[in-house]
């Protein structure tokens, strides 16, 4: 057994740990509330308790846009080094097919991880940059990031707001995201015993 047959196995259970150690864990202790209210209150105390609510909600979806921004980082620098130790030129996540294939003959769209690692990767940019190309597909391809129905979300800062201000990263999103990143390290790896689903 060579020793770069260890990574995908390695990577899958570290993309784990940190979904179930980190991700799962901090969105978990967050405060989040179903519903915001606003308006005029009669008193100040009811208007600050609807100040708070409003923070605690627009700091949850802070922390998830933070943790898609990490994931995709994380999975990103697995797949180079993944690459590098088969002698295999990598680009970053959009070289992600011909890497899979050259390496392992994994078609992502077969084992269906394409769609949800492309998504993962455009919000990671979205996170990162804001507005631009990125955020543009991103709201092609997954526009209920934006339209869900909800009065649980408000921009705090001043308006205009921009599009990707307004993107929303739930905790089922991640389980998503992850779900993918473990499929696909369970499907790379050519050792017995492999872990081809996560168990979220």
């Amino acid at each position: 057994m060579a020793d770069r047959d260890m990574l995908p196995r390695t990577f899958q259970a570290n993309v784990d740990r940190f979904y179930q150690r980190v991700i799962v864990k901090t969105l978990g202790e967050l405060p989040t509330h179903e519903t915001l209210v606003v308006g005029e209150t009669a008193d100040m105390n009811t208007f600050l308790d609807r100040c708070a609510a409003q923070i605690d909600n627009h700091t949850a979806n802070e922390a998830a846009k933070a943790f898609v921004l990490t994931l995709d980082g994380l999975f990103e620098r697995q797949l180079a080094r993944w690459a590098q130790a088969h002698g295999i030129k990598f680009s970053g996540a959009t070289d992600l097919s011909r890497a899979a294939w050259e390496i392992a003959a994994i078609d992502i769209d077969v084992i269906g991880v394409a769609s949800d690692l492309h998504e993962l990767h455009l919000a990671g940019n979205v996170a990162r940059h804001g507005d631009g190309r990125a955020c543009t597909k991103l709201l092609a391809k997954a526009p209920h990031l934006w339209t869900r129905t909800s009065f649980d979300y408000h921009d705090i800062a001043p308006k205009p707001v921009p599009m990707s201000e307004e993107l929303r990263i739930g905790q089922d999103d991640l389980r998503r995201y992850t779900r993918a990143v473990v499929q696909f390290w369970g499907h790379a790896d050519p050792l017995p015993g492999a872990v081809l689903a996560a168990p979220y």
